[in-house]
C-alpha cells in the first residue's frame, strides 16, 4: 500500500457473546478485507474507533477480543 492510498478502514457493526452491540471503524491494516483482518490476523484484538456501543455514549476507542466476536457485518 502507498502513502497516497492512506489507511484502510471499514465501518463495522459488531455484536459479541454478552450481547453487547458495539458500532464503529477499524483499520484493517495490510488486509484487503474485515474477515482477512479477523481470520488471518495475528492481534487477538481488534480496536475499534469512533465506537458507539449500545446505551452508551459514542467517540470511544475500545478494544475487543477477536474470541468474543459473535458476528461483524461491514457496513460500506
Amino acid at each position: 500500500m502507498s502513502e497516497s492510498e492512506g489507511p484502510k478502514i471499514k465501518k463495522a457493526d459488531i455484536r459479541l457473546t454478552d450481547a453487547s452491540h458495539v458500532k464503529g471503524h477499524i483499520h484493517i491494516k495490510e488486509h484487503d478485507r474485515l474477515s482477512d483482518l479477523l481470520n488471518f490476523g495475528e492481534d487477538p484484538f481488534v480496536v475499534v474507533f469512533n465506537a458507539t456501543i449500545t446505551g452508551g455514549s459514542g467517540g470511544k476507542v475500545i478494544f475487543v477480543s477477536k474470541s468474543q466476536i459473535l458476528w461483524i457485518c461491514p457496513e460500506d
